[in-house]
């Protein structure tokens, strides 16, 4: 059985995080990731059921929710693309439309 990578967690940013004002902060990003994994078919069934449930204080992104393309995008992009997610803003997905991009 393959082990699970945990790429992000929701409370990792509210209230374990530094900086992050609200929990409603801390999930901009993760509705954003969510969404364009979807849109880009890199989401398993798992995570399409995990979006359809909603982001909350409990989430965490894990290889469960991922295609095996996704989660190549991610192991290789992820850490990047966080570091230019401010809280309270919608951040771009162009770093991660890039990686994508050299994954196909």
């Amino acid at each position: 059985m393959a082990t699970t990578t945990t790429y992000d967690k929701v409370r990792w940013h509210f209230p374990e995080g530094k900086g992050c004002p609200s929990l409603e902060a801390a999930k901009i990003h993760f509705r954003v990731i969510m969404k364009w994994l979807k849109d880009n078919n890199l989401l398993s069934e798992e995570g399409i059921e995990a979006l359809e449930s909603g982001i909350d204080s409990d989430f965490a992104l894990t290889s469960h929710l991922l295609t095996p393309t996704g989660n190549r995008v991610l192991e290789r992009c992820y850490s990047a693309w966080l570091s230019t997610v401010r809280y309270g803003e919608e951040p771009s997905v162009a770093l991660l439309e890039r990686c994508l991009q050299q994954e196909v």
